[in-house]
Parts: structure tokens; sequence; C-alpha cells
């Protein structure tokens, strides 16, 4: 009677895969190693041309070039930074940390942003500008495939009464990542898509919603910091005019020149709160466009996806 498929494997066999996933994960020849060698005459026939180690010393190759390749097809920006035998070296380090733990090669990558925030091998000059690069191509995989949510009922504005508006509470689509990077690795990659090999940007803040469309499409839109304030306060649950309230005592702050590196811009300081209120209307009308507004909840905690 056969094993049913969910059943554990037997000791020897385990005990054999467990043997040749050493075997070919190793990062280094395995006829250079003695160990190994010996591992893979125990296991591996070898032919009239290869030893045991030779042979399977093919499929080693191969694990780490298929696995660097789907790498690269992921973060072909990170790549272009690094060159070539510097992304190699970061592939076999993040794989060495992080060995694949899943059939399909889209998981490949789930640590990639947080293994090249913490990596030292980045060579200095273009360290940040790798990591900020690895975090941008990141969120493009992860949003990717996720679901969508069901598209926004206008009926939840257009019904919903003013004094609702004071706590209402904005829905943001989960297929939404913010984030704010030091260098414009938006534009780079946009370029390599292009079939471009642009020059490596120089640093400059940005602030990017990064997002999948109802075509199933992933765009990425730079925000005024003011507008990413609010989308960031929304995300956080906090009702829309506090949200906005919020935003507009930032903007006073940093118009009075309080908080070095906050955003300035016009209308900061006196009346910050009029002006805001004026492009406001502006900046939904575009996040509705785009679909990142989902739902409109009455006065009740809206967690964010």
């Amino acid at each position: 009677m056969p094993a049913p498929p969910d059943a554990a494997p037997p000791a020897g066999l385990a005990a054999l895969m467990r043997q040749l996933t050493r075997v070919f994960t190793a990062g280094s020849p395995l006829p250079d190693d003695a160990e190994l060698a010996g591992l893979c005459r125990a296991h591996v026939a070898g032919s009239d041309r290869l030893t045991p180690a030779e042979q399977a010393d093919i499929y080693r190759r191969q694990f780490w070039l298929r696995h660097r390749d789907a790498l690269r097809e992921d973060y072909p920006a990170l790549a272009h930074v690094l060159g070539d035998d510097g992304f190699d070296a970061f592939a076999r380090a993040y794989l060495a940390a992080h060995p694949p733990a899943s059939f399909t090669l889209r998981d490949l990558g789930r640590h990639v942003a947080d293994f090249a925030g913490a990596h030292a091998g980045f060579p200095p000059a273009v360290r940040d500008l790798a990591r900020d690069v690895a975090r941008y191509e990141h969120a493009l995989v992860d949003l990717f495939d996720g679901a969508s949510p069901p598209p926004l009922d206008p009926a939840k504005v257009t019904g919903m009464p003013a004094e609702g508006w004071s706590t209402a509470r904005i829905v943001l689509h989960p297929l939404l990542a913010l984030m704010r990077l030091g260098h414009p690795a938006h534009a780079l990659r946009g370029e390599l898509k292009q079939g471009r090999s642009p020059a490596l940007p120089a640093p400059r803040p940005v602030h990017l919603a990064v997002f999948r469309g109802a075509d199933l499409v992933i765009r990425c839109e730079e925000l005024e910091p003011p507008a990413f304030a609010l989308l960031e306060a929304l995300g956080r649950g906090v009702p829309l005019v506090a949200a906005c309230e919020e935003v507009a005592a930032r903007a006073e702050t940093a118009g009075a020149g309080e908080e070095p590196g906050a955003y300035e811009e016009e209308g900061a300081g006196e009346g910050a709160e009029a002006a805001l209120a004026e492009r406001v209307g502006a900046w939904f009308q575009r996040w509705t466009s785009w679909g990142l507004i989902v739902d409109v909840a009455r006065g009740a905690h809206a967690e964010r996806g």
C-alpha cells in the first residue's frame, strides 16, 4: 500500500537527501573538498570521463547559476549597480545565508531587502544606492501577485454625511508600498527596463507610492512630501481630518525651522492648514483614479489591507 502523500520519507532516504543537499549547495568545487568528494563516491556512480565528485559538481554549479540568474531577473537594477562580479558575490552570500526553502523561485528573494540592508560586502561607493535599489525592487516582487480587494464603492463617499468625515478612516489598497529612499531607484530601474544602460544616479531624497493597478500593472509614482505624509498617516488608520491636521502641523514646524530635515513647501508656516486643504482634494482625485483607496470606514478603526 503506497504511503500517503504527506508522509515523512524513510529515515535512510531523509539522510541521503540531506547529504545530497549539502553536496549540491556547496560553495566551492567538490573535487577540492575531501569530505564532500568522499560523499560523492558513496552516492554517485561517476563515468569513464568524470570522477563522482566531478560529475556531481556539474549539478552543484547549475544550482548556483540557476538561482543567481533567478535573482538577477528579479533584481536587474541591483545587478547593474554592482556589476557582474559584484552581483555574483552578493548572490552567493545571500544564498549561503538564506538557502532556497520553497519549490517556487518566486520566494527565492524573500529576504533580499533585509539581507542587503545589513550586508557588509557592498563597495562603500555604492552601498547606500544598492540598499535603496534592493528595497525598491523587492517591493515590486512582493506586490506582483498579491490578492486585490474589491474596488471602492462610490456610495461610500457620496453617502458620507459632512460630519462623518471628521472620524472617517480611509482604507488603502493592500498592494501599496510607501517608500522613502535616498536615491531615485525607480528611475534607474525604469531606464533599464527601456533597454538603456544608465549611469548610476546621484543621491536625491524621493517619496514613492508603489502599487499594482486594476490593470495588474505595477506602477510607481513619486509624491511630494506632504502628500506622502498624508498617505502614511491614513495607512496607520488615522482618521482623515486628524491626518490632515497632523500633516499641516508638520508643515508649520518645518516652516518655523524647528525640525531639520522635515519637508518645507509653499504655504508652510502661517496658513499651512488652509494651503494644505486646497491640495488634498486634488490628491484624493489622483489616488482614487490610481485605485489606492478601497474603502471608507465610518468612525471605526480600519486596518490597512
